[in-house]
């Protein structure tokens, strides 16, 4: 992998979910402690909490990501806590990454599935090594980085409670090691809790190894056609991380302008410039249809728009440009399966909603 720009590289939100599971566990006086270490870190990155809250696809600096990790580790008075807390993840904590590698059919595919699409998550490289009987899926944040020894402790936790989520426990192998490139730190022990299996410093790479008879090993949910849907996915999102300015993204800026007016194929095909059949034709060499980007930015929307909790039902749907809210209450549940209260009490209740408003 080439070298990132630090200035630009960004990370999932996602990432924080874990630290904030942690935290919880810390107790109240904890969290609100790291909370308001974070607002200091949030201001000086120009970000803003409530529009992360709004729009969880929003991502994180990469630079801010690596600040927020010791801040935990400081405020909890515990350098092993990204240690602990990749520990933590539990299943679906990655969303769209976890469910695209738990789909596929054995261990080795997922290690492969990750490599590709861990851009998603983080900027890092993934890859796997086979020497004989011996398997290594290596890790290390991208060069160009920063990438402090916690950083790859939470990722190799992370990925190792990931992993025991999707694994087929019949005949499973624990990995052989787990092996890290920096020293052993003071607090060597909890390595031992975190994988259960012996750990070495001062390795050439950061790395799970585990027996290359595993890389056959099949997964407890394995579906391949799920897979290829959540591959087209990840795909679609991994394309526009990489290049924001493609054309998909310039029709969603227009269907934007005129989204409160229904968004019609004519009109925006107006604001673009060119005709209705002329976008389709353009849409189609992505794969895409207008209908599709359409409702997939109205899905979008939608849960931006249930964060804000003074806007109503009907002022949601009105802002979605549906005729009538019973349309909008019929979307939403095909999108997500819930309807938009139980959609935004699920919400209320996230660790990430409740650090995302701090002391609000």
């Amino acid at each position: 992998m080439k070298p990132l720009d630090a200035s630009t590289a960004t990370v999932s939100l996602t990432v924080l979910t874990p630290f904030l599971r942690l935290l919880d566990n810390a107790g109240p006086a904890v969290a609100a402690a790291v909370a308001e270490r974070s607002d200091a870190a949030f201001a000086r990155w120009g970000i803003s909490r409530a529009e992360l809250e709004a729009d969880r696809r929003l991502r994180l600096p990469h630079g801010l990501v690596a600040e927020l990790t010791v801040h935990f580790s400081e405020v909890l008075g515990d350098a092993s806590a990204p240690l602990r807390a990749g520990a933590m993840l539990q299943a679906g904590d990655y969303e769209l990454l976890e469910y695209l590698c738990g789909s596929c059919g054995t261990l080795g595919e997922s290690i492969a599935c990750l490599g590709r699409y861990y851009p998603l998550l983080i900027g890092a490289e993934h890859t796997l090594f086979v020497d004989g009987d011996r398997a290594e899926a290596r890790f290390r944040i991208a060069p160009g980085l920063e990438a402090h020894n916690a950083m790859h402790e939470f990722a190799l936790a992370s990925n190792f409670a990931m992993a025991a989520f999707h694994v087929q426990p019949d005949a499973a192998q624990l990995p052989i090691e787990i092996c890290f490139t920096h020293k052993a730190p003071p607090y060597q022990a909890v390595f031992e809790s975190v994988f259960f299996v012996p750990v070495r410093f001062e390795c050439e790479h950061n790395a799970i190894v585990f027996p290359t008879g595993m890389l056959a090993h099949p997964l407890l949910r394995a579906d391949p056609n799920l897979h290829a849907v959540l591959t087209r996915q990840a795909d679609h999102e991994l394309a526009a991380l990489t290049d924001q300015s493609a054309f998909p993204a310039k029709v969603r800026e227009a269907i934007e302008l005129q989204l409160t007016r229904g968004a019609a194929l004519d009109a925006v095909a107006e604001d673009l410039h060119m005709s209705a059949g002329a976008l389709r034709s353009r849409l189609k060499k992505y794969g895409l249809t207008y209908s599709a980007v359409l409702d997939h930015l109205r899905s979008d929307h939608a849960k931006r728009a249930l964060h804000q909790s003074q806007l109503s039902f009907a002022e949601v749907a009105q802002q979605l440009g549906f005729a009538h809210p019973p349309a909008f209450h019929r979307a939403f549940r095909r999108w997500y399966g819930l309807t938009p209260s139980a959609y935004r009490d699920a919400l209320a209740a996230h660790p990430t909603t409740r650090f995302l408003r701090g002391s609000r």
